[in-house]
């Protein structure tokens, strides 16, 4: 209880201050500033899913206690610590949840159900570090990706200009904070233009400075890397991480259950993979990975909460192509370990991509927490 109580707390001063931009912004957005009515609009709460201070911040109601399955079989539970007075952010941008076949955007938000899973699954946990910002946008219907350039679309504009904007909000209400761009899938490619349109420029070193790191995760062969460099292609002065300490650089991987290259398409350059477990922590096996138990999975009887954590259960490497492949770690297993892979492959052969984030959680939390540490 006391835990939550300083959380509430050491919100009270940032939730004042997010009044008082609120505020100005309204101001100015009435004194002749334009009339297309974007001014400001993301000092609105309903347009974030987590931000510091809102009523309703979904990455804070989330009760993320997580039993820990052991080697040896034994079992510990851990309770989820929001971090106090964070020294740092994060900026998360969720994937493609608008399954719809036909091209268009997602213009109604004020439902946020089909939001909150990718948001559980992969930003939640990063509040034992941060302070998370989560805004909603006007993302592009997964059937937007079949038109043709749908990167060049004005589909994908107008969930890029909404990211835009929440970004400038953050800014605003933030003018000195460091922080941590995290991104899956669409939100990947919407972190990648970002990136390239506010930080690759010469001119935008002062932003490039506060940036820790950036989690373009899961952009399917979009982010591009000439094969071996680290800049070049999508980004020319933001390269890739090559250790737990490199800051103001980018980890980036696509996950696939290892061993099946035979069964993805070919592609024209490798992947980018920066491979979590060689920054994280022991090379090569991934430190934790964590599901939830909505995903399909079963769980071993007896585990009453709603996540489970397989600490050293899988292999990670950087294949051939570039992508990530996950597997059993050599001498572990499981009673569900076929399910562990399968239930997240799906209709696409061999991607693991919905399991980007679930595999190498353990890794990523440790690779920000050294950045931040040595920014």
């Amino acid at each position: 209880m006391s835990g939550s109580s300083a959380v509430v707390s050491g919100r009270q001063g940032q939730s004042l201050r997010g009044l008082l931009i609120a505020a100005l912004l309204g101001l100015l957005a009435g004194c002749g500033n334009g009339g297309d009515g974007e001014l400001g609009r993301y000092a609105d709460e309903a347009l974030w899913l987590c931000k510091p201070g809102i009523a309703l911040d979904r990455c804070l109601e989330l009760d993320q206690t997580t039993t820990y399955v052991y080697e040896d079989g034994n079992t510990a539970v851990f309770e989820h610590e929001p971090v106090v007075d964070a020294e740092f952010d994060c900026f998360y941008v969720y994937p493609t949840v608008d399954l719809r076949p036909e091209p268009g955007n997602t213009l109604d938000l004020s439902d946020d159900t089909s939001l909150v899973r990718p948001l559980y699954n992969q930003a939640a946990r990063f509040t034992e570090l941060c302070e998370m910002y989560a805004p909603k946008y006007r993302q592009m219907t997964i059937g937007s990706y079949s038109v043709e350039n749908p990167f060049g679309s004005g589909y994908f504009s107008l969930g890029y200009s909404d990211i835009e904007a929440a970004f400038d909000q953050y800014l605003l209400e933030n003018p000195e904070r460091n922080f941590v761009l995290i991104g899956h899938s669409q939100g990947a490619h919407v972190l990648l233009r970002l990136l390239q349109e506010r930080f690759d420029n010469d001119n935008d070193e002062d932003l490039r400075s506060r940036m820790i790191s950036a989690l373009v995760i899961g952009s399917l062969g979009a982010y591009q890397v000439p094969e071996g460099e680290l800049t070049g292609g999508s980004l020319q002065n933001i390269p890739l991480c090559t250790q737990a300490t490199d800051t103001g650089c980018v980890v980036a991987y696509d996950t696939v259950a290892a061993g099946d290259s035979e069964q993805r398409p070919e592609l024209e350059q490798p992947r980018v993979c920066v491979n979590p477990t060689a920054l994280g922590g022991e090379p090569g096996i991934a430190a934790t990975t964590i599901y939830n138990r909505d995903e399909g999975i079963p769980f071993p009887a007896g585990v009453e909460t709603d996540w489970i954590a397989y600490p050293g259960l899988y292999s990670a490497n950087c294949e051939s192509d570039g992508s990530l492949g996950a597997d059993v770690a050599p001498g572990r297993s499981t009673p569900f370990t076929p399910q562990l892979i399968q239930v997240f492959l799906g209709s696409t052969p061999a991607s693991l991509h919905l399991a980007d984030y679930n595999f190498g959680m353990g890794d990523l939390l440790r690779i920000v927490e050294v950045q931040a540490a040595n920014h």
